[in-house]
């Protein structure tokens, strides 16, 4: 595990404030491979000392692969959880991914029988995209995703117009031949000779390629290049700005998003919780804001005007493919504590009834209404404002300074508290707290306490409890 958490940490965590060395180091060998390939092509093969240098970038490209292969999910812990075909499945979603498919076909050539493949080297240029990913236009890509969705309609405008022209075209060039041919001239002499001119006049077709093949690839890219940068680029340009119009309205038809975070409501607790969950780069473009208060754009955060106490606004957001789900107290003009507590009850009710399996939380200011969420709707966790505050401040004068021991509880991007297995501390059999205590101390972290599988929560348990594979560990 310390292995798997150590390549993780340099490869893939967006915590890891030097990352972008190993990212430097990938990109310097990418581009050797790539100039090595260049000077094998003019020369045809490479030197002895170059070959040597070759050899050793195929193998950092087969240890990178490896790695990566490695950490991108727990086999064994899924082998345990969820059972075998899952574990491979989460392999296998990875090696298909495109980045690891174009580092897989760029190992290849390595492969004596796959030398043909050695021209594939050129996608890993692709990868030096990984560079940029601090800049907000990589980040905000997932906008672009939703603009080519909304492109429907003009892909069938552009297909009406694809079938009329060669309709168009084909129609003509048998004209011409019917027309000409009886006449004896050699540029119509056959339907293929009508059919190369007619090309070669709307500049479908060159002259410049001496055999059929080249003929056929030189007329598509000509086709190419009035199709795409002529017709598609306007109606592009015209749908990006009415989709761009959209998403700074907050007015989005459907989210296609999956095990993303919806925040229902827009208040000081809400702004504070994107903050924390933005300080994640997992987390951007990963939030959902649903609320039908303005609000300003904020990078990484997809807003939604929309009232979130409607079914048809929690659908738009896809609540039923959602991770978390959180309703934040937000209040109105003229709204009471009961008015507010009651559009939160509403639509905890909604979401366990569309989506049971979504982790909910409801922030509430009457204790009495949260009961009706625990008892009556089966909300999954309870935030009571005003208990929470008085507690806190109940503590503070029996026990002066202690609220600094809450602040650094949420320090650290809020994960100070966190929670594992059983699995996770490779123990397979059930143990006593006490046997828990010590091993957490021998890691040099603080032992707080279980929740169980009927998500009772046990602050510092007795040492006799005994903690089985089903129960959460909690600690700091």
């Amino acid at each position: 595990m310390q292995i798997k958490s150590f390549l993780y940490y340099w490869l893939s965590s967006d915590k890891n404030p030097r990352r972008y060395l190993v990212d430097l180091f990938i990109t310097l060998v990418i581009f050797t491979s790539i100039l090595l390939l260049c000077i094998e092509s003019i020369k045809g093969e490479l030197s002895y000392k170059l070959t040597i240098i070759d050899h050793c970038v195929i193998i950092i490209f087969i240890i990178e692969y490896l790695a990566r292969f490695y950490i991108c999910s727990h086999f064994r812990k899924d082998c345990k959880e969820k059972g075998i075909f899952y574990a491979i499945n989460q392999k296998a979603r990875w090696m298909l991914r495109w980045s690891s498919i174009i580092d897989f076909l760029a190992i290849l050539p390595a492969v004596h029988y796959f030398k043909t493949f050695r021209m594939l080297k050129y996608l890993r240029l692709l990868r030096v995209i990984r560079l940029f990913k601090a800049f907000r236009i990589i980040r905000d890509m997932h906008k672009l995703v939703i603009i080519l969705r909304g492109m429907r309609e003009e892909n069938r405008v552009f297909s009406i117009f694809f079938v009329a022209t060669a309709v168009l075209l084909l129609t003509t060039t048998f004209g011409l031949y019917i027309s000409e041919n009886p006449s004896g001239s050699q540029t119509f002499s056959s339907y293929t000779d009508s059919l190369v001119y007619a090309l070669k006049t709307v500049e479908l077709m060159d002259d410049t390629p001496t055999t059929n093949t080249g003929k056929i690839l030189s007329g598509l890219l000509l086709f190419s290049n009035m199709a795409i940068f002529g017709f598609f680029v306007s109606i592009t340009i015209n749908k990006i700005k009415l989709v761009m119009d959209t998403l700074t309205s907050g007015k989005i038809q459907k989210l296609n998003l999956t095990d993303h975070t919806v925040l229902c409501g827009c208040t000081k607790s809400s702004q504070n919780v994107i903050e924390d969950l933005l300080k994640d780069r997992r987390n951007h473009n990963n939030v959902v804001l649903i609320t039908t208060k303005p609000i300003e754009d904020i990078s990484g955060v997809i807003y939604v005007n929309a009232d979130y106490t409607e079914y048809q606004s929690l659908e738009k957001v896809n609540i039923s493919k959602a991770k978390n789900a959180i309703v934040f107290a937000e209040s109105r003009e003229h709204d009471t504590n009961k008015d507010i507590d009651l559009r939160t009850v509403m639509t905890v009710f909604h979401i366990e009834k569309m989506a049971p399996q979504v982790h909910t939380i409801a922030e509430i200011n009457d204790e009495q209404n949260a009961e009706i969420i625990q008892d009556k709707i089966n909300g999954d966790e309870i935030i009571y404002k005003e208990l929470i505050d008085a507690r806190i401040i109940g503590s503070c004068i029996k026990n002066p300074n202690i609220s600094n021991l809450f602040y650094a509880l949420f320090e650290n991007k809020g994960d100070c508290i966190q929670n594992t297995t059983l699995a996770n501390l490779n123990i397979t059999t059930s143990v006593n707290v006490k046997k828990l205590r010590h091993l957490f101390i021998e890691q040099d972290k603080t032992f707080l306490g279980v929740i169980d599988t009927q998500k009772k929560a046990y602050l510092s348990p007795p040492n006799t409890m005994v903690v089985t594979s089903n129960h959460q560990l909690i600690y700091i």
